[in-house]
């Protein structure tokens, strides 16, 4: 048996990240603002850069409103991070 034992060590694991793929439906534009719901809550309204979102997206902002989309929404310490956006 070795120093350390028959337990093997895992250092080159990532830890699981925690989170989940969401849907979207963007709502409105109000001037530079993009306004978004989940697909699945309509009570659950957010709002982002409308051109920033329309980059994610590979979109022009003209085409943002009715748009649906996905991505990867992960909780953090100060909100949330959302990631790895796609057109549904």
């Amino acid at each position: 048996m070795n120093a350390h034992g028959d337990h093997k060590q895992h250092h080159d694991d990532k830890p699981a990240r925690k989170g989940s793929r969401v849907a979207y439906v963007v709502v409105e534009l109000r001037g530079a603002t993009a306004h978004f719901q989940a697909a699945d809550d309509p009570g659950r309204t957010f709002k982002t850069g409308a051109t920033d979102l329309a980059g994610q997206l590979g979109i022009d902002v003209s085409d943002l409103v009715g748009r649906s989309y996905t991505c990867w929404v992960e909780p953090t310490e100060y909100g949330v991070i959302r990631s790895d956006f796609k057109l549904a």
